[in-house]
């Protein structure tokens, strides 16, 4: 996600990016663990009646079974800014932890694929 440094900051704090997540170096979420399989997005939370960020995890390649689900504690009254706070917050957070786990296996590689930038 490409924002100038005078938009407005994408975590929605009003601020200007340059003074807000511009200099942020990126953080693991907390809870969030490294899987062979990840996938990040936006889950509609039908008790709260808000959008948060997800990121759902697997054990294996091809995605098969139940994945383990994590969801941010912040909510978002659109699903815009629920994508918005996981592509600024959370998706540097979760390809920094997958960096991180595939420099634990030897000869392991990791391969990213945004859908969407």
């Amino acid at each position: 996600m490409n924002i100038g440094r005078n938009e407005p900051c994408s975590c929605g704090s009003g601020k200007k990016f340059k003074k807000c997540c511009a200099h942020k170096s990126p953080e693991t979420p907390a809870g969030l663990k490294a899987g062979i399989r990840m996938k990040g997005g936006t889950s509609f939370d039908p008790v709260l009646n808000a959008y948060r960020a997800i990121v759902h995890t697997w054990d294996n390649v091809e995605c098969l079974g139940e994945p383990k689900e994590w969801a941010s504690h912040e909510v978002f009254d659109t699903e815009d800014q629920a994508m918005a706070f996981y592509k600024s917050n959370i998706r540097p957070g979760l390809e920094k932890l997958m960096r991180e786990a595939t420099q634990d296996h030897k000869g392991a590689t990791m391969s990213l694929h945004r859908l969407e930038e």
